[in-house]
């Protein structure tokens, strides 16, 4: 591990549909990979055990699940109303690139509580959904909120995790369905982009516009 501080969460948002979470083995995996690279206690069946009074208290209606596990490997949920997002969605480009440091760092590599890197660079706008971030070298990467995917050269592609993003469980759907491929979209090529979405496992694929 690379950092050895400890003051923070690994996290997992996740949806929570009529009683059914949504893309759960996707997660779980995902918290476990993160859970081992910073070396904290984490078995699926203590997951499921932690999500199973949500499903049980949440039986109808679309939730935010928030799955929170700490250093000493406790376990805190938390669901909230999950309203629909009107689309398409509108984005905005960064205005200072995301540091390559911090790109290709564990922060960005893993979902965990520590979002400085993130929070810097939100919307101020209340129209905008979420902010499209680049690194130094020009790679467009993700948003603060979730993964992108742009309609370029007639087809549609999400940036590759060597670019420094975090390999989201939405976009991993859609690579796996075919709905996507991966592909280095740099800031030069957005006068090109005929299309755009966000792309999460909370909300889906959401068509957006740059604005």
């Amino acid at each position: 591990m690379a950092d050895t501080d400890f003051d923070f969460d690994i996290l997992e948002t996740l949806a929570l549909r009529d009683g059914c979470l949504v893309n759960l083995p996707r997660h779980l995996a995902r918290m476990q990979d993160a859970a081992r690279h910073f070396g904290r206690p984490c078995t699926d069946a203590v997951l499921e055990q932690a999500l199973q009074p949500l499903r049980m208290a949440h039986p109808g209606g679309d939730w935010r699940v928030r799955l929170a596990l700490d250093a000493a490997g406790q376990i805190q949920t938390q669901a909230v109303p999950l309203p629909p997002s009107a689309t398409p969605v509108r984005l905005a480009l960064a205005g200072r690139p995301l540091p390559n440091a911090e790109a290709h760092g564990d922060w960005v590599r893993f979902k965990t509580s520590r979002r400085a890197h993130y929070d810097s660079l939100q919307p101020t706008d209340a129209s905008v959904f979420d902010t499209v971030l680049y690194n130094e070298d020009g790679e467009i990467t993700e948003g603060t909120r979730g993964n992108l995917a742009m309609l370029l050269d007639g087809r549609w592609v999400t940036p590759p995790l060597s670019s420094g993003l975090l390999p989201g469980v939405g976009r991993a759907v859609a690579l796996d369905e075919g709905r996507v491929a991966e592909h280095p979209v740099r800031l030069d090529d957005l006068p090109r982009v005929q299309g755009w979405a966000f792309v999460n496992s909370l909300r889906g694929w959401l068509d957006a516009v740059l604005r």
